[in-house]
């Protein structure tokens, strides 16, 4: 090999490293940890990272909306355990009592979850279709 090929595959590679190292980073940045109410609950704070995703059900009766303000307050469950959550932010339509729910963010005063992210799953919209009935004819 030449001493040019073999500088341009030394920066071949460098550039390569270079975009790997940045994609990593990247990713990382924006990973969250994806736990259960109960797992969230009953582990150490220094076992979890800042931005935890955790999923659960929104409890029946339990969302409080404050009037002139976004958001809501709610509490939410996994069957075993329950947490308070508060969420700032517009509320998607699929919120409802008991719809499914990941809330992202992290415990903040008086043990309430500060959610910055919700994602709500409403229970009713994805039941699947009862195929065993003959549709009737035109």
């Amino acid at each position: 090999m030449s001493s040019k090929q073999l500088k341009f595959l030394a920066g071949g590679i460098l550039v390569i490293s270079a975009m790997a190292v940045l994609m990593a980073v990247s990713f990382q940045g924006n990973m969250a940890y994806y736990v259960e109410v109960s797992e969230y609950l009953h582990t150490s704070p220094n076992g979890l990272q800042r931005n935890t995703r955790i999923k659960g059900t929104v409890v029946e009766g339990s969302i409080v909306k404050t009037p002139g303000e976004l958001g809501a307050a709610f509490e939410m469950t996994d069957g075993t355990d329950t947490m308070r959550v508060r969420y700032h932010k517009e509320l998607p339509d699929t919120f409802v009592n008991q719809a499914e729910v990941v809330v992202e963010g992290e415990m903040g005063a008086n043990q309430v979850f500060e959610a910055h992210t919700l994602l709500a799953k409403c229970p009713s919209k994805y039941e699947a279709e009862d195929y065993g009935q003959a549709a009737e004819p035109a």
